[in-house]
């Protein structure tokens, strides 16, 4: 279902495509186009090398130079010039396939990773799905049982991505009531914003779960390469901390009410049969 809908909210962006293709591009692929793609984007001047542990300059520069001196840089890959335009209306899709239950998943229109936006939508993240205590989990999961399942996610990009909700419906709930009760959650936030409690709970834990990932090597490795990435410089990543505790309640009341309209909402359902 994720591909019908990322079709639908992408139709000009390359991101309208799956990263590996439609099953009927992998079908037709010849040795020739994955050769031309790996070296056009595994190339040495198309990659940010991260390197951690307990090693010198000098051991990292011979080792670049043994085996990453050898591979021939390529052209640069071509830029993407395609801008999504804005979505002014909602659009909505529906997936048949036997399935036990709907399952269900909103995508709404947000910035690129380096916007200014990006710590304040990821605690809102936080608040909707964090846990058992997290806005729509104890809701529609604990309190009224409308779900078995509920997620939300918002993953790096270098242009402007999607903000997901994932939801699977419970025994004889349909798809279009567990929406309306999503809704009815955002729109809470939307109208009184969040807690004060609620916010420091997930500065806490981006807090703890920052520095316990920069404690181990592969998560040193892989937070200096994401900021280096998505946010343009792997400095800034000295600065989280920071940002996420510079969010306040107005600024996730602002970015729910920015990007969280109707207008900017793309609907997809999976589900059996379609419903009345």
């Amino acid at each position: 279902m994720s591909e019908a809908v990322n079709a639908m909210v992408f139709t000009q962006h390359p991101y309208h495509w799956p990263v590996l293709g439609y099953e009927s591009d992998i079908l037709h692929w010849k040795k020739t186009d994955l050769q031309k793609y790996f070296k056009t984007y595994y190339a040495p001047n198309n990659c940010v090398v991260v390197i951690t542990g307990n090693v010198t300059l000098a051991q990292v520069e011979k080792l670049a130079k043994q085996y990453m001196e050898p591979i021939p840089p390529q052209p640069s890959p071509p830029t993407v010039h395609n801008v999504e335009p804005p979505q002014n209306g909602e659009r909505r899709v529906m997936v048949q396939r036997d399935v036990t239950t709907p399952y269900l998943m909103i995508t709404y229109h947000v910035p690129a990773t380096k916007d200014s936006d990006y710590y304040a939508l990821d605690v809102l993240n936080q608040v909707l799905s964090r846990g058992n205590s997290s806005r729509l989990y104890a809701s529609l999961v604990d309190q009224q049982q409308l779900a078995t399942d509920i997620s939300t996610g918002m993953s790096y990009a270098f242009d402007p991505f999607t903000f997901n909700i994932y939801a699977q419906c419970s025994d004889s709930v349909k798809a279009t009531d567990l929406e309306k009760a999503i809704y009815l959650e955002i729109d809470k936030i939307k109208k009184d914003g969040i807690t004060e409690d609620e916010l420091q709970k997930v500065k806490n834990s981006k807090l703890m779960s920052f520095y316990s990932q920069v404690e181990t090597i592969n998560g040193k490795s892989g937070t200096i390469g994401n900021y280096e990435l998505f946010f343009g410089d792997y400095k800034k990543m000295f600065d989280a901390p920071a940002e996420y505790n510079k969010v306040t309640i107005a600024d996730v009341q602002r970015v729910a009410n920015k990007y969280f309209k109707k207008t900017n909402r793309t609907v997809g359902i999976l589900q059996t049969n379609v419903e009345d």
